[in-house]
């Protein structure tokens, strides 16, 4: 195994609150490895390493005992894509610190913005489901193409069909501020998102994270 991925797989075991999640985690990063060349993005992007870390510390908080996700359907709003551009700068908001990643020689496409959140609970046992605007083919978990900064993007989905929902890195997305450079706008769409995430929620689910829930805090 990659010495970046045997630092980063004990790093994230050490935040385990049990052996088995323990176990759960180094399994769950081996995968991401294996099926998604996890360590060479690493080695030619480090913010990929600390997007990693977010996302498992997202699902940490959410689910003390990462066994509680087996089985459950997660939407994941804003998933990232194969396609997503890169910004200069991104500010990852993580539960383990937050950090400022700068993104220097990466030109147009960047491993960044992939699914990781999704990849990282398909590797957990869960069922999640992912929707963006970018391209998503050949994911291993059920994904959607959909145009998030328009009303109604979301009703396909059933009403409360889903156990959990986090809407994550929309609004800090190069391709939304191009298409929405006035915060008028940006609230309404975190309005519409939010909205969304309350009906397709089950009785007693959880919202995981939510960017626009934080947006219209403000």
């Amino acid at each position: 195994m990659d010495y970046q991925i045997q630092a980063l797989s004990r790093f994230l075991a050490g935040q385990m609150r049990t052996d088995e999640d323990q176990r759960r985690i180094e399994q769950a990063i081996a995968a991401l490895d294996a099926r998604h060349g996890l360590a060479a993005k690493i080695a030619r992007e480090p913010g990929v390493e600390e997007i990693v870390k977010q996302m498992v510390g997202r699902l940490t908080n959410a689910y003390p005992d990462l066994s509680t996700l087996a089985g459950q359907r997660v939407l994941d709003i804003a998933c990232g894509s194969s396609t997503s551009k890169a910004p200069p700068l991104l500010i990852v908001h993580s539960p383990f610190g937050d950090q400022k990643v700068k993104i220097p020689g990466v030109k147009g496409y960047t491993a960044q913005f992939e699914p990781w959140f999704c990849r990282i609970g398909l590797a957990l046992d869960a069922q999640p489901v992912g929707v963006d605007i970018g391209e998503l083919d050949g994911e291993d978990f059920e994904h959607y193409r959909a145009d998030l900064g328009q009303a109604g993007a979301l009703d396909f989905l059933a009403d409360a069909s889903f156990d959990a929902a986090q809407d994550s890195r929309l609004f800090g997305s190069p391709e939304f501020t191009a298409q929405f450079p006035e915060m008028a706008d940006r609230v309404r769409v975190a309005a519409e998102i939010r909205r969304q995430e309350q009906r397709l929620l089950k009785p007693g689910g959880r919202v995981i994270h939510s960017d626009a829930e934080a947006l219209l805090r403000r």
